[in-house]
Parts: structure tokens; sequence; C-alpha cells
């Protein structure tokens, strides 16, 4: 599917051809793609980080771009 028959169907679904809809669809569905982004993890955006454990320390460090955590291994 091309980005103008995404565009046509959105239109023919939606039954909406007025102006301003039409001309804010680009936005709309950049809105949509980044709104995917976010809520799916892909692996492509996955990292695998080893960290050390200090004794009296209750709190592990995170990487400077850590986003949110996958999983989590404590090996002794």
């Amino acid at each position: 599917m091309t980005y103008s028959e995404l565009k046509s169907l959105i239109q023919n679904y939606l039954e909406n051809s007025e102006t301003t809809f039409v001309n804010d669809l680009p936005q709309i569905i950049k809105q949509a793609e980044e709104r995917i982004l976010k809520s799916v993890k892909l692996p492509n955006f996955r990292k695998n980080v080893q960290g050390n454990l200090t004794a009296g320390n209750q709190y592990l460090s995170t990487p400077s771009d850590f986003l949110d955590n996958f999983s989590l291994s404590v090996i002794s």
C-alpha cells in the first residue's frame, strides 16, 4: 500500500473529503505512526547491558539512553 492509497482509504472509510480534514491527514498519519512506535517494542530498539550490584546499595545504575526494561536477570 502506498501513502496515497492510505490517504484515500482513510478518506473513503470516514466518508470525509472536507478540505480541512484532507489537509490535516498527513499530520494525523504522522501522529499515528509516532504513537505506534512508542507503544510497540520492536527488537531493533533493544539493547543488552550488563551491570554490577554494590553491597549496601539497593539501586542498579541504568544506561544514559535507558527507556524501559524488557527483562532483568541476577546471576551470582
